[in-house]
């Protein structure tokens, strides 16, 4: 190639395989940054340029490891490479990408109390893995991306956010203390704390409300009064079958209803109807399948005449007193009849004997 043929910016493909560029400047022509000093020196087998400088070929750059190579390579990165593994998100992060890792030092792991031991469970490392997906983002974010106020959204789903003030970055609470090292799938940014993904927002979940009564036609019900000391309604009426249905909850004492005897008795029924121990929440129901009229107490307030009854259909026959006047035709008025005769007697006969 004699010097008539260079042109400024012409690349040449050297012997060794590499290319060398041409610059040509008022008359002056350079290779790389040596400048031709005598052209076109003939020889029988070609032609020689005269250099003032001896051409180095270019230094081949190794090719870059991917994140997970580079962060091992550090020497301050072996807790977080250690996790990546317990957690199976090496292959994740050897992907295509790009990839931005916020990469916590050993020492900021140290700090944060992360220990792999206590990871031994599906759950356990599920939760690790989400700490270590919000140190990710897919996608290439360079520190010149950043600004101040930045969110973005994790690899896990979570958001953080970016803080810039006089040239010092911050990711949610960690500083970045190294940025922009590269990778060959992404950039690494070292920081100098763990990122603890937000709490999720715990949605409590109304507590599902049972109906006590389900399923059951309460013909009446009966409840407690404002005072506490009387049932609500004191008396019901109600046709035979059909249902009454006490229900109370959280009254300010315990009540109950328990079968007496009779009208405002203190004598409670053997094994009678009764909704079970006083309580201050109370749902208790019973049909009544005849005529009859059900009288009934609160065992803890008897003592406060809290009394209650169900007249059911006519209310039941009540027992008739027993009669207190006998017939002409019962043996004891006859026998008190003779009785009256002979005192009679016995009168008559003293008026009409004057010796007597």
């Amino acid at each position: 190639m004699d010097a008539a043929n260079v042109s400024d910016g012409l690349v040449a493909t050297m012997a060794n395989g590499d290319n060398a560029t041409f610059t040509v400047d008022n008359g002056t022509v350079m290779i790389n940054d040596a400048t031709v000093t005598t052209a076109d020196v003939a020889a029988s087998n070609g032609i020689i340029h005269v250099i003032d400088k001896v051409l180095l070929p270019p230094v081949e750059e190794p090719a870059l490891e991917d994140i997970t190579g580079v962060a091992a390579g550090t020497g301050v990165h072996g807790a977080l490479v250690a996790a990546l593994a317990h957690a199976e998100l090496v292959a994740t992060l050897q992907g295509e990408g790009p990839f931005t890792v916020f990469a916590p030092t050993d020492a900021a792991f140290e700090a944060a109390g992360i220990n792999l031991t206590t990871f031994d469970n599906d759950e356990a490392n599920a939760t690790l893995a989400d700490i270590l997906l919000y140190h990710v983002v897919a996608g290439s974010v360079s520190a010149a991306d950043v600004t101040d106020g930045m969110t973005a959204t994790m690899a896990n789903g979570d958001n953080a956010t970016f803080t810039v003030d006089n040239g010092t970055v911050m990711v949610g609470a960690a500083t970045v203390t190294a940025a922009d090292v590269a990778a060959s799938n992404g950039i690494i940014h070292v920081i100098d704390a763990v990122l603890m993904p937000p709490a999720d927002e715990v949605v409590e979940e109304e507590p599902e409300v049972v109906d006590p009564f389900a399923g059951v036609d309460c013909a009446e019900t009966v409840g407690i009064d404002s005072s506490g000391f009387a049932f609500d309604p004191v008396v019901v009426t109600i046709a035979v079958g059909e249902t009454v249905c006490w229900s109370w909850e959280d009254s300010s004492m315990p009540h109950n209803v328990k079968e007496i005897d009779g009208f405002k008795s203190t004598t409670y029924v053997p094994n009678g109807i009764t909704s079970g121990e006083a309580a201050s929440t109370v749902a208790f129901h019973h049909t009544f399948t005849e005529d009859t009229t059900f009288y009934y107490a609160c065992q803890p307030h008897i003592a406060m005449e809290m009394f209650g009854q169900v007249v059911v259909g006519d209310g039941g026959s009540e027992p008739e007193p027993a009669s207190t006047t006998e017939s002409e035709d019962t043996p004891g008025f006859m026998a008190l009849g003779a009785l009256v005769a002979v005192i009679g007697a016995l009168a008559l006969m003293g008026r009409t004997d004057p010796e007597n």
